[in-house]
């Protein structure tokens, strides 16, 4: 009923809706992506201890990146390297949303900004590094989007079911669609809302309403990874590995030109 909220999702749900993928003899994509990285922690050790090998995508802060970092990922080669913007600061007046790479400045300045961060990166981190630009606040103006190609960037990642598979030429955009933060509380979305964002995502691609092409994307943030939100990772990676229409693949997949 209008007005009414969604009925909480269940995990027999989530397998309801791979089973239907599997009904049309269509495997379901994932990807998994983690922000705000700058340095080795013990949430870092932990994050990569709960994948168990599979493909991560760690989106670094390049401003604020640690040696330490680089010496960490070296031993993990399950993880690639996004770019996360610059500092990770917010340059939106008071009263808007919050973003780096907004219209709030020139876009030639923002560009100079993302170059220094590349360049750090690369220095730091070299083949573990792809050319896939993740704004912070999952926000770019679109003045910056049809620029980025030829700033050398070759992939796009925010939020939510993308419009098309390009956001501009060149520049192949794969979203994340189940961010586990819920961020005016700071802690776990809750298994009932991150289970129906999945299964939404999930639906929409295999009925044609997104793009079924886009891989659904798990959005963590190990920095502020509760128990709960452990909890629920944990099972939703042990349910979507063993189903038999569930696929993981790395960022340099989900990319990959046709």
């Amino acid at each position: 009923m209008i007005g009414e909220e969604a009925p909480a999702a269940e995990w027999s749900d989530l397998e309801r809706e791979l089973d239907a993928w599997a009904a049309t003899g269509r495997t379901a994509t994932f990807w998994w992506r983690d922000d705000d990285a700058i340095a080795a922690t013990p949430a870092l050790d932990r994050l990569l201890e709960l994948g168990h090998g599979l493909p991560l995508a760690l989106a670094v802060i390049p401003g604020s990146a640690e040696d330490s970092i680089a010496r960490r990922l070296m031993a993990a080669p399950n993880v690639a390297v996004l770019q996360h913007g610059w500092m990770h600061r917010n340059h939106a007046p008071a009263g808007e949303r919050a973003a780096e790479l907004g219209a709030h400045r020139p876009v030639d300045v923002v560009l100079e900004e993302l170059g220094a961060g590349w360049h750090r990166l690369e220095a730091l981190l070299g083949r573990l590094l792809l050319p896939i630009l993740t704004p912070p606040w999952n926000r770019a103006a679109d003045a910056l989007i049809p620029r980025l190609r030829a700033a050398g960037y070759c992939g796009l990642s925010a939020s939510g079911p993308r419009r098309r598979r390009e956001a501009s030429p060149g520049l192949v955009q794969v979203n994340a669609h189940v961010d586990l933060v819920d961020w005016r509380a700071r802690r776990f979305v809750g298994a009932a809302k991150a289970i129906r964002r999945a299964i939404e995502h999930l639906a929409a691609r295999r009925v044609g309403s997104a793009d079924p092409a886009e891989p659904t994307g798990i959005l963590t943030h190990h920095l502020v990874m509760d128990a709960p939100s452990e909890g629920f990772l944990l099972r939703f990676l042990a349910l979507t590995r063993t189903h038999p229409a569930a696929r993981w693949i790395g960022a340099a997949e989900a990319f990959a030109a046709p």
